[in-house]
């Protein structure tokens, strides 16, 4: 089966733009760089969907890979769930480094999260029945709809969207309690919420189906679907808000659609044509979770290492650098970012480094 360029570019792209709005040089940021405080979008929650849905276009490619050799899809079940268990096992790593909540290290995260909708779409390819894919989409995003309007949270009734009365939070603080990012409300990434996000996964499998049978000739239909849906999820979006934070069924319709247009741009753009600026984010694509780690951790370094400002006051080595090196002659927005495209250029070289070393053990 013939990998994707287009789709490693993409996935390179979204990574970088997630180390990019990640990893700020101070509290100083672009408004386009940060996430929507609750209700409404920015580019920035754009991201983690584009990841869940390259996700699920990737393992329609795998599972296709794994047909052509003859390999019986049970017999990959041991290393889907290893995969899974790798993912949750550095997703709880990286909070007990960066990400506490009242009560100790957060259990929900963006790992765990992928992890479980990589588990879920693995399960619809064992199934082998494609034509439940899209009901499955459609229903996943209905259900939680009505469990989100519908059934009443103590104290606050049925149909609450705020941070203290959704259903999907009260059940984290049930679950989790004092383990949550945003405490004592919720998690972002909690249980309920992986629903709809299960759903912007299958999106990727079934664009990925089609990408498997047609080839990047079915490009533009992709695009026109993708913008379809990201229309459909807008006008969803005048009775249920778009809110990441609660991954509303209209959210996920609205961010999996412009991922998959996003995709749709770039088998245009690269497949069959000779794209040399793709060729280091197609590097990068190939390597994402060494990225995603290696991001985390050294800026989480940066973080909790306390230096002295250079007007005195307390702070750490990534506002140092920010005040040493940019901000004498830039805003101060314009100086967190330049820190933050400098230090994703760093960390994307490194991590292609490990990673040729890596692949050169291999052969």
């Amino acid at each position: 089966m013939k990998r994707l360029r287009s789709l490693d570019v993409y996935r390179g792209l979204t990574v970088a733009g997630m180390v990019l709005v990640n990893s700020s040089g101070s509290d100083e940021v672009y408004a386009p760089l940060r996430h929507s405080v609750w209700n409404g979008w920015t580019p920035t929650d754009l991201i983690f969907p584009s990841f869940l849905v390259i996700m699920g276009v990737s393992a329609a490619f795998s599972a296709a890979a794994r047909e052509a050799r003859g390999a019986a899809s049970v017999a990959a079940a041991p290393r889907v769930l290893m995969r899974a268990a790798v993912l949750i096992g550095l997703g709880l790593l990286e909070n007990a480094f960066i990400y506490h909540g009242t009560g100790g290290v957060r259990f929900p995260g963006v790992l765990q999260r992928i992890a479980l909708c990589y588990l879920g779409v693995e399960a619809f390819l064992f199934l082998r029945r494609p034509g439940v894919e899209p009901a499955a989409a459609a229903g996943l995003l209905l259900v939680y709809w009505i469990l989100l309007m519908k059934v009443p949270v103590p104290g606050h009734g049925a149909g609450v969207l705020t941070p203290e009365g959704n259903l999907s939070y009260w059940i984290d603080r049930r679950l989790f309690p004092g383990h949550l990012m945003i405490s004592p409300w919720g998690d972002p990434e909690g249980l309920l919420a992986t629903l709809p996000a299960l759903a912007t996964s299958l999106l990727g499998l079934i664009a990925g189906r089609a990408l498997v049978k047609e080839g990047a000739q079915t490009a533009r239909r992709l695009g026109e679907w993708g913008l379809g849906l990201a229309a459909l999820g807008a006008l969803w979006s005048t009775i249920l808000p778009l809110n990441k934070h609660l991954w509303t069924s209209s959210f996920a319709l609205f961010t999996g659609g412009l991922a998959l247009a996003g995709l749709a741009g770039c088998l245009l753009l690269i497949e069959g044509r000779p794209a040399n600026w793709a060729r280091h984010f197609e590097a990068l694509g190939r390597h994402a979770l060494i990225v995603y780690l290696m991001a985390g951790f050294f800026y989480g370094v940066q973080e909790y290492v306390s230096v002295t400002l250079p007007g005195g006051s307390e702070g750490n080595i990534k506002l140092w650098l920010t005040a040493r090196l940019f901000a004498p002659w830039m805003t101060a927005k314009a100086a967190s970012l330049t820190y933050a495209g400098i230090y994703t250029v760093a960390i994307a070289t490194a991590a292609s480094l490990v990673a040729q070393r890596f692949d050169r053990r291999k052969q």
